[in-house]
């Protein structure tokens, strides 16, 4: 049930929204206060300036979220206190044709994980083409960038998870006629948004490195260091299978 609180001649202040769930249609009628609460928390990430309350009658537990600046606001707050590279996010918001996408994202060096993403609203919790598209667009940058200003050791080269790995974001994309795998849309398939949202994340991104260089370098000597570290372990399970066979008399 929707009902709109104001009357006629006064100031609407809201709208309030009451539903029960039907027996005919749910295993249980009971509703999932942390499901329910994490989607309208992302009503009030994503659209930035709305106030979203959620009461439990209940138990008279009432929460609130405004969200000013959206995604990047979100991110700091969920981020307080955590080291981050670089300190303030790096952002993007970019409009095509038919489709929409914008972001907000940054490093965690000591450790820690935030990564959301949503498509028209809708929370992907198990990501999608869109994430990758981001993920892929973001790797060609740092790449460019480390070959630009030969920052790479020889016969280092990254990938994909060196430059991904402590990496916080949130990611929100708008396409039309979107396709999900699963009943419950919890990751997209839409092809089209990977090379939309990948060449809007690298083009962007380079931008930004070439005109944040420390912050670029630090960001590259991340991903070297991780590069260099899974180079090395996979050089030592190499040579325990060269030692590994029956003895020799």
């Amino acid at each position: 049930e929707l009902k709109e609180i104001g009357s006629v001649g006064q100031r609407n202040t809201g709208t309030r929204v009451r539903f029960w769930p039907d027996e005919k249609y749910f295993d249980s009628v009971n509703i999932s206060h942390k499901q329910l609460r994490h989607l309208l928390r992302a009503k009030a990430v994503l659209c930035p300036g709305l106030r979203v309350t959620l009461c439990v009658a209940k138990t008279g537990e009432k929460e609130e979220w405004q969200y000013d600046q959206g995604l990047e606001d979100y991110l700091q707050t969920e981020l307080a206190g955590i080291a981050q590279l670089p300190q303030k996010p790096f952002t993007g918001d970019m409009k095509g044709t038919d489709s929409e996408v914008s972001w907000a994202l940054c490093w965690l060096p000591e450790g820690g994980q935030l990564q959301e993403s949503y498509v028209n609203l809708i929370p992907t919790v198990q990501g999608g083409t869109h994430v990758n598209g981001m993920r892929t667009g973001m790797v060609e940058a740092i790449r460019e960038f480390c070959e630009l200003h030969n920052l790479l050791p020889r016969g280092v080269r990254l990938a994909p998870d060196d430059v991904w790995d402590k990496i916080a974001y949130i990611l929100s994309v708008k396409i039309n006629d979107p396709q999900f795998s699963g009943q419950t849309k919890e990751r997209l398939s839409s092809r089209s948004a990977a090379s939309f949202v990948s060449g809007v994340a690298k083009d962007a991104f380079s931008l930004w490195l070439n005109e944040h260089v420390a912050d670029g370098q630090e960001i590259a000597r991340l991903a070297i260091e991780n590069a260099q570290k899974r180079m090395k372990k996979s050089r030592k399970v190499a040579r325990k299978k060269v030692t590994q066979g029956p003895a020799l008399p």
